[in-house]
């Protein structure tokens, strides 16, 4: 039988982040949600004591090895965080996602440029929240292609050419890259050899202050707004060979539906936590508002829809779990990610809709604690891919070309 049970290790650590979320990344969230111009928000005192105070606690380096000068938090672990993270804020718990993604990277490949050594040694001891990776692939004219292997008329835009020993890339990622405005070292996947398509991509992991990087202003959109996105230009940026992750070839479809996995697991984390959000907001104003001479909680309207997202919640959750044991143990399932990514987004959607609908009137109001985790659902439809495109791509895997 499949064990549910935490081990005390995990428990501690899931109230630990529980207390800390509601306490401090929930109002930083509200604020930061409040805050109309982007670029002010993430400049704000809000944003930085924030992200100081999460790095000072090590909620960045959780994951990594305690070798490397992580916290060497057990399997699933980061999982169980994302979402009582996400209970509070999705978009501040989205920048954990992305943040420690560099430095996992150089823990795992201690012997290539001195860069990584150094930026790993840097990241591990940050207590302010000033460093933070980014996955920059995502580009204007291509997103949810991706997949398409084997056709040589679809590839990246932006370019690597080979000058020397170096790589000259020129080009830019769309304004969707996740913490893009601030990261100060990136993931970088870029064209190299168009006669092989998507496979003809090169991975490269790279500072963020190479000279002919530059940074468009974040994106103001309608939820997750404690996550900074951003577009990334590229201006004859020359790149060390050292710093060359994986060559164009097969090696990009497995890299791809590695991080993709992780991605799409992580994101229907993220879902889950917004929706239980949603759902405890509404289970606590249903024993509180009278009306009709007694609590809405006790109609049966109101007690099914709350017993509908409890169910939905519940089930989303247990299909993302056996996602992530599946990645924990080496054997990362494409398709169930992709099941449980989009059951739990579309689930995410529906349930704050009708948690809105608890609230009545209050709960459109810019007051209500449902109008914002409202909107910062329908972007989990969408992030890292749409997600009619995501059911496609998995409906394709399962049934074969």
């Amino acid at each position: 039988m499949v064990d549910f049970a935490l081990t005390e290790e995990v428990q501690k650590i899931r109230d630990m982040t529980r207390e800390f979320a509601r306490q401090e990344m929930r109002p930083a969230g509200i604020a930061l949600d409040r805050i109309q111009d982007p670029e002010e928000a993430y400049t704000s005192d809000t944003m930085r004591t924030l992200l100081g105070r999460a790095y000072d606690v090590g909620f960045h380096k959780m994951g990594l090895p305690k070798a490397a000068g992580g916290l060497g938090a057990p399997p699933m672990t980061g999982q169980i965080v994302q979402e009582e993270m996400a209970v509070a804020d999705a978009g501040l718990a989205s920048h954990f996602l992305v943040a420690p993604m560099i430095a996992g990277i150089a823990a795992a490949t201690p012997d290539k440029h001195p860069f990584y050594r150094q930026y790993l040694d840097k990241f591990v001891a940050d207590t302010k929240g000033v460093h933070s990776g980014a996955w920059a692939v995502t580009e204007p004219e291509h997103g949810s292609d991706l997949f398409q292997f084997g056709r040589p008329e679809i590839h990246m835009d932006t370019t690597a050419i080979k000058d020397g020993d170096d790589y000259v890339i020129n080009g830019h990622k769309s304004a969707f890259v996740s913490n893009g405005w601030m990261a100060d070292a990136i993931l970088l996947m870029v064209n190299f050899d168009s006669s092989q398509g998507m496979e003809g991509t090169i991975t490269f992991a790279i500072p963020g202050d190479l000279p002919g990087i530059t940074r468009g202003k974040p994106l103001n959109k309608l939820g997750l707004r404690g996550l900074n996105q951003s577009e990334i230009f590229f201006d004859n940026v020359r790149v060390p060979p050292e710093f060359m992750l994986m060559p164009p070839g097969p090696g990009y479809k497995f890299m791809i539906e590695r991080i993709v996995t992780g991605g799409n697991t992580a994101v229907g984390t993220l879902a889950v936590g917004v929706a239980r959000s949603a759902y405890e907001e509404a289970m606590t104003y249903a024993r509180q508002r009278i009306q009709g001479g007694k609590r809405i909680g006790e109609y049966e309207t109101i007690k099914l829809k709350l017993f509908d997202a409890y169910r939905q919640i519940e089930a989303a959750r247990a299909l993302l779990w056996k996602s992530g044991w599946l990645l924990s143990i080496e054997q990362p399932n494409l398709p169930l990610a992709m099941a449980a990514r989009t059951f739990a987004s579309d689930m995410a959607m529906k349930v704050t809709a009708e948690m809105v609908q608890v609230f009545g009137g209050y709960g459109i109001s810019k007051e209500s604690p449902v109008e914002k985790l409202y909107r910062d659902a329908k972007l989990l439809q969408i992030m890292d891919g749409t997600n009619e495109v995501v059911s496609l791509r998995a409906a394709t895997e399962l049934v074969g070309p």
